[in-house]
């Protein structure tokens, strides 16, 4: 049986190691739901995680249409897994005005978790990846503080403490 305490620092390791500096949009320009897609692609394509941002904010756009990735509390977590994709890795983007993103409870989205992965692993990662980021923000002085933080350390340090809690 695995401790809650190992449990909980499995979490964060799988988090902690999708989280680079290179993955973080301290402001989104865009304040539409359809340009946000495009810009996050385009923050992957910089980051060297894909060589068609165009194609990958078209899977994410398809994704979308299956059903709003806003979760609520101005929480978004877009995902898409493709060949385009060279690895696992988690962007963290922030609006401090808000997005419409067609969220479940009706409010703008401040806060973006794009999680993105070639579509063959030989683990489950995937999903467990999706769980931990909604489970790290799951509190509101959690969601503040990222909004609030200076820089990607100060963000990487609450998303780690949080998917440990």
């Amino acid at each position: 049986m695995t401790s809650p305490s190992l449990a909980a620092s499995r979490n964060a390791s799988s988090l902690e190691s999708l989280l680079r500096p290179t993955l973080f949009v301290s402001e989104l320009r865009s304040k539409k739901k359809a340009s946000v897609l495009d810009e996050l692609a385009a923050a992957l394509a910089a980051a060297g995680l894909t060589r068609s941002p165009e194609i990958v904010a078209e899977l994410l756009r398809e994704r979308e249409g299956l059903g709003s990735t806003g979760v609520g509390k101005g929480i978004a977590v877009p995902h898409a897994r493709s060949t385009l994709i060279a690895e696992r890795a988690v962007l963290v983007a922030r609006s401090a005005k808000g997005i419409d993103f067609d969220a479940t409870d009706g409010k703008p989205v401040h806060l973006l978790f794009a999680v993105v992965a070639p579509p063959v692993e030989p683990d489950p990662i995937y999903l467990k990846v999706l769980a931990d980021v909604v489970r790290a923000v799951r509190l509101s002085r959690t969601r503040q503080r990222l909004l609030e933080a200076s820089d990607f350390d100060t963000v990487r340090e609450i998303l780690i403490h949080a998917a440990a809690e």
